[in-house]
């Protein structure tokens, strides 16, 4: 695990445009007129779209954890943020000239939710219940899980992971096969970005990316990983079953932002000035191993963004959240 750092305030600032196919389906009425149903005929069902959601549901253990919902479709699309982004990062007002969530919405069922630990806009703390730190990415698929029956969301499921929820929706995936129909991993990190760099570097990637203590002083409940933890569980995990996979990588690199970081105090003094470099190598060969898990898999490079895809660019997000949807389908 690892990759770029993820502070718990998350900035955005600019939007770009990825144009893909739109299939409409015209259903016509013969010469004859309107179609009426014939005597003794049953109308077709009317079917209610489901109500917003907004709040908290009980997932055991006497804790709760915050959920919001909306739109409806032939799909549901689960928002899984990364590392301390709580739901309201796919759904930033300063996201031109649409959110995330906003847009996906307009088509499909489209959930996200804070995760314990996280950080709102506004350094606002999760609206989930609290647990202990370092939580593991098993304790998020189970969480995960008892949220989305607890709140009756229902498949087919298509997960969208940025940063650490790629992790997450991985293994959601490999856990529950039959429920996840598709998945969008924007600028993931994997198992992989620690295996593309010397045991030195990802231990010094590992203190880089470590919470300072005033903020755990602050936020004791403030999300924290255990990295070497997750990679076992994404190793050792069943391999992703094949489904409609598309994988959006950043174009934009780290390194020559890498001392401005160290020197404005963004990352901890003594980090070394070449670490951004390996970071953007190791991610880059991560980046490429998630487009080969399954096959058929659609890998978008140009990207015209840096980590936070979601915010910098949210057209080309979800773009690809709609593509899958109709390849699932």
């Amino acid at each position: 695990m690892g990759g770029h750092p993820e502070a718990p305030r998350i900035r955005g600032r600019t939007r770009g445009a990825c144009a893909l196919a739109v299939l409409a389906l015209l259903l016509t009425a013969c010469s004859a007129g309107e179609a009426r149903p014939g005597p003794g005929s049953t109308p077709a069902p009317t079917v209610t779209p489901p109500a917003p959601i907004a709040g908290l549901f009980d997932v055991g253990g006497g804790r709760r954890i915050y959920l919001e919902c909306r739109g409806s479709g032939p799909a549901t699309v689960i928002l899984i943020g990364g590392l301390r982004a709580a739901a309201d990062y796919w759904n930033r007002t300063d996201t031109k000239p649409a959110t995330v969530m906003q847009a996906v919405s307009e088509n499909a069922r489209v959930c996200a939710y804070d995760r314990p630990g996280t950080v709102r806009e506004g350094n606002a703390f999760s609206r989930s219940d609290p647990i202990p730190q370092p939580s593991s990415e098993r304790s998020a698929v189970a969480d995960l899980h008892a949220l989305l029956t607890a709140a009756d969301v229902r498949g087919p499921l298509v997960l969208v992971g940025h940063s650490y929820g790629g992790c997450i929706a991985r293994l959601y995936a490999s856990t529950y096969p039959d429920q996840v129909k598709g998945m969008v991993l924007v600028d993931a990190l994997s198992e992989a970005v620690a295996d593309a760099m010397s045991p030195q570097q990802y231990a010094e990637l590992q203190t880089s990316q470590q919470v300072p203590a005033e903020d755990i002083v602050a936020y004791p409940g403030i999300e924290r990983l255990d990295a070497d933890a997750v990679n076992e569980q994404l190793r050792s995990a069943p391999p992703t079953r094949p489904m409609p996979l598309t994988v959006l990588s950043a174009d934009r690199r780290i390194a020559p932002q890498w001392q401005a970081m160290i020197d404005s105090g963004q990352l901890p003094p003594g980090t070394p000035s070449d670490l951004g470099a390996a970071v953007d190598k190791a991610q880059q060969i991560s980046q490429d191993y998630q487009a080969h898990l399954v096959p058929g898999a659609v890998h978008i490079t140009d990207t015209h963004s840096g980590h936070d895809i979601p915010l910098d660019n949210p057209v080309i997000v979800i773009d690809a959240i709609r593509d899958v949807i109709a390849r699932t389908r």
